[in-house]
């Protein structure tokens, strides 16, 4: 039956994930794991996790720490404007459609070539046609405001 413990394991260990396997340890040491074949592994076992992690130790490139906060700094400063400009534009796209609303009654109000065309096509055989269809047509304005509105909310978004 083989052992499933050593009591130099844990030694040999060390001593393989110090860097010290085998020319540094003890020369009794490297002596009984010759022998033991549980140590043997394990030192075997740790001498390659120790390559694999200064292989990868040394093709690491770990960015300056100054560049790191540079660009974090950056990042929160772009948040902070996306998230400081989403209510304004909210408030400019508002009073441009009312600035819109009052211009367009102004006109009306005051412009008599286009009351006179109002009054003729009131009076035209049009009229029954454009008071029975005038909720459509309120709607699909709507409609077209509501899709405008929903596709400058989505572009004005940040990205993340």
């Amino acid at each position: 039956m083989t052992p499933t413990q050593c009591e130099f394991e844990a030694d040999v260990l060390a001593a393989a994930m110090e860097g010290r396997w085998p020319e540094g340890a003890d020369a009794e040491l490297r002596r009984h794991a010759s022998a033991c074949a549980l140590c043997s592994e394990a030192a075997l076992v740790a001498r390659a996790i120790g390559n694999a992690r200064e292989e990868m130790r040394i093709s690491t490139i770990v960015p300056d720490g100054g560049r790191v906060w540079w660009l974090a700094q950056i990042r929160a400063r772009r948040e902070a404007i996306a998230a400081a400009g989403r209510p304004i534009t909210l408030v400019q796209m508002i009073a441009f459609a009312c600035a819109t609303g009052l211009l367009g009654a102004c006109f009306g109000a005051t412009s008599g070539w286009f009351q006179s065309a109002l009054r003729r096509i009131a009076s035209s055989s049009l009229a029954p046609l454009l008071a029975e269809h005038s909720a459509w047509a309120i709607g699909m304005a709507a409609a077209f405001l509501a899709a405008s509105a929903a596709a400058c909310f989505s572009i004005a978004k940040p990205k993340p």
